[in-house]
């Protein structure tokens, strides 16, 4: 389980294993979708979902898109590495102004 927090154009986030999440989304006007580009960074010995570990530092790139109206749905996440993972996301909260 991760969180990803979605900001003014930026994508940043972590999970339980330390996997960190970076990149970008830009919303589409005409479909009304988010289009979403994240690498996702492994620390050292960390097990990605394909089952795949490294004694190294090591990432990947993937892409999705969703509707940023709904609160919650499937994703299916294409990644750079030729392998597709089928994730689902659920909508928290809104970021505060300031802390």
């Amino acid at each position: 389980m991760g969180v990803i927090i979605l900001e003014n154009g930026r994508v940043y986030g972590t999970d339980v294993g330390g996997v960190r999440y970076d990149g970008e989304y830009l919303f589409d006007e005409v479909s009304g979708l988010a289009n979403v580009k994240v690498k996702i960074t492994f620390p050292p010995n960390v097990q990605s979902v394909f089952g795949i570990s490294n004694p190294y530092e090591w990432a990947f790139d993937l892409t999705t898109s969703f509707d940023p109206r709904r609160n919650s749905g499937p994703l299916s996440l294409k990644t750079s590495i030729g392998k597709s993972i089928s994730a689902q996301f659920v909508f928290l909260r809104t970021l505060p102004e300031a802390a």
